[in-house]
This record gives structure tokens, C-alpha cells and sequence, in this order.
């Protein structure tokens, strides 16, 4: 008669199996959910639009994008804007860009990530001032003395030599 032994008990071909599975469903337990589908209320984005010394800059076109939609207006007198997102036009995480022109070619921008508020504020716009080429009646004066002194210096030390 002949016998038909396994070659390894069926409860050893099992395990690997069952640990692997345990793994793979473990891992998909730990891995953070995403909100694809949108957020759960409208979100404001706002902020304020300012030059270099803190004074309101009104008047100027802000356009906010999240996740490819975009919503502009012109800001108040107080530099002031403010945007609204109804919940099917972001997600929490997405990217918010911020960018602000004043006129054509004079633009300033910034983004952050969404988070799960109502209201987002954002950072200030800052536009620079444009800074003339000869400077103030002064400061001419002053560079003037400075150029002048520096030169007699160096005049002086030649001729010691």
C-alpha cells in the first residue's frame, strides 16, 4: 500500500498567508483618509493689500484660486478683500494662491495650504515703493560731503607717500 504524506502540514502553508494579509490590512487602517469630494461648508479667503508702509492700497484686482477656481474682485478702500468659496470648489489641504495687480506687469502674490476653517486670512499683499533715482535733496547733499571728504583723504595719504 502506498502512503501519501504531505510534505508540510497544511497549518504551515497557512501562517505566511494569514501574516502577509494581516500586513497589507493593517496598512490600509493607518494610511490618513483624503476629502476628494470637497469640503464640508464654503470657505471666505481674505486679507488686505498694502504698500511698503502699511498704508491701504484700493483699488487693486485680487484674484483667489483654489483647485482650478478662481473668484477676483477689486479691493476697498481699506486695501481690504474678501472672497467666498462655495464647498464644492476646495478641499482642506488644497493649495489657496493670492495674487493682487495693481496694474499690467506690477503684480504680487502668495499662497498657503487650506485648513478646515470658515474664514482663511491671509498674509498681506505689500507692494514697494519705487524708489527714485536721485533720492531726496538730502541725501544728495549728504553722498556730495562723503565723496568730497573721501577724496581729500585719499589726495592727502598720496601726497604723504
Amino acid at each position: 500500500m502506498i502512503e501519501l504524506r504531505p510534505s508540510r502540514p497544511l497549518m504551515t502553508r497557512s501562517v505566511p498567508v494569514a501574516m502577509i494579509l494581516l500586513v497589507v490590512l493593517a496598512a490600509l487602517v493607518a494610511l490618513p483618509s483624503r476629502t476628494d469630494a470637497g469640503a464640508s461648508h464654503d470657505k471666505v479667503v481674505n486679507g488686505y493689500v498694502k504698500d511698503n508702509a502699511g498704508n491701504p492700497y484700493a483699488g487693486v484686482t485680487v484674484m483667489v484660486t483654489i483647485d482650478g477656481n478662481s473668484h477676483s474682485e477689486e479691493t476697498n478702500s481699506a486695501g481690504f478683500y474678501d472672497l467666498q468659496f462655495l464647498a464644492a470648489e476646495w478641499t482642506v489641504g488644497s493649495t489657496i494662491f493670492v495674487l493682487a495687480e495693481a496694474s499690467p506687469g506690477d503684480q504680487q502674490s502668495t499662497s498657503e495650504l487650506a485648513d478646515d476653517s470658515f474664514v482663511q486670512s491671509m498674509d498681506d499683499l505689500i507692494f514697494p515703493y519705487e524708489i527714485p533715482e536721485m533720492g531726496t535733496p538730502i541725501g544728495l547733499i549728504v553722498a556730495g560731503v562723503l565723496v568730497g571728504a573721501v577724496a581729500v583723504v585719499v589726495i592727502t595719504f598720496v601726497r604723504r607717500r
